[in-house]
């Protein structure tokens, strides 16, 4: 009996758990009728078996359209498996991208480096470049320096370059005040071999000229050879040369024009000759001292032209640099314009006696 009535009790619990879900379980919600829609589609026929393999029917339902939505997607899995290779790819492509960036961050960073570092050498360079040409400028000759004082004719740029010797010389007794001393005494000897070989060249360039003055009875004097004359003076000896050439040359053409004023006298015959009143020797000899002191002022102007350039103005700007270590001294430059017209007048004597 108390088997009866445990029995009931439970029967009565389950009608009341099955009204609960079966009044909370709403058979008019849209989920339920479209299960209950697709469960009619492939559960046909209500026996009591087909209802005990609901459960396994509707399990082989599921995994048939599983197996379906597999089918269907897998063409788009495998263009997903081909965008992720893809991918991948370009991962790898973006890697080596960025390695070689960074490599060549670090050659960019060398570069930048190396390229600082050979402006700052370049800069360095180009001072020292600058001090060089100074010094060569104010040390050394030029190519055409030297050519001018070796091998050209002598012209202006002669005079330019020997200014320019005298200069380099002057400016290595700067040097030997350092300690530079090597180097100035060995520019100082070089630039005291172009100054002789120069004054050389020069003495005999004068002297050629010189010979020219004897084939003119009114000779001209150029102003190069004014400025010739006007260097040779810082060479006492070369310089006493020239003036000797000078006197013999014009000691010979004198000495033809005496005799021939004396003998044949001027052109066409005027004026006569001088001997024609060798019988009035008053005459005579105030005719020959005449000519001889017509003579000595043409002569004696030509000296002070040639010999003394200071003594005339406008000898030009080339010349004038080398005044500045000549002083014009009126009474040491007279004895030699005396000499040199004694020399040229010697030759009047004879035949005047």
């Amino acid at each position: 009996m108390a088997s009866g009535g445990g029995g009931t009790a439970l029967a009565a619990g389950l009608s009341r758990k099955l009204r609960k879900v079966l009044n909370e379980t709403r058979t008019d919600s849209p989920e339920l009728l479209a299960s209950l829609e697709g469960l009619s589609s492939f559960y046909t026929e209500n026996t009591p078996g087909a209802r005990r393999a609901l459960k396994s029917t509707i399990e082989r339902r599921a995994l048939a359209l599983n197996h379906d939505f597999l089918l269907a997607s897998l063409p788009a899995q495998q263009a997903l498996d081909t965008v992720e290779e893809e991918v991948n790819a370009l991962a790898e492509c973006c890697d080596l991208i960025a390695k070689a960036l960074s490599s060549c961050s670090e050659s960019t960073g060398d570069i930048i480096s190396t390229t600082e570092r050979l402006k700052q050498e370049l800069d360095i360079t180009t001072q020292r470049q600058e001090i060089v040409s100074c010094f060569l400028r104010d040390y050394q000759l030029s190519s055409e320096e030297v050519s001018a004082l070796r091998d050209e004719e002598l012209n202006e740029n002669f005079f330019k370059a020997l200014a320019h010797v005298q200069e380099i010389h002057s400016n290595c007794k700067i040097l030997l005040q350092t300690h530079h001393q090597r180097a100035g005494l060995e520019l100082m000897d070089m630039m005291a071999v172009y100054q002789e070989g120069a004054y050389e060249r020069l003495c005999r360039w004068v002297q050629a000229e010189c010979k020219k003055l004897g084939d003119s009875d009114n000779p001209e004097v150029n102003e190069l050879l004014r400025t010739a004359v006007r260097c040779l003076k810082e060479r006492p000896v070369l310089f006493k040369y020239c003036a000797e050439e000078v006197a013999n040359m014009r000691h010979h053409a004198l000495f033809r024009r005496f005799i021939s004023a004396l003998t044949r006298g001027g052109p066409g015959g005027m004026p006569r000759p001088i001997e024609v009143h060798a019988h009035d020797p008053l005459r005579y000899v105030g005719d020959m001292l005449g000519w001889l002191h017509q003579a000595l002022a043409s002569e004696k102007e030509l000296i002070l032209v040639l010999l003394d350039p200071d003594a005339v103005t406008d000898v030009g700007l080339i010349a004038g640099n080398f005044s500045k270590k000549i002083e014009s001294d009126s009474k040491k430059i007279e004895p030699d314009t005396t000499a040199v017209l004694d020399r040229i007048f010697e030759g009047a004597c004879r035949p005047f006696k």
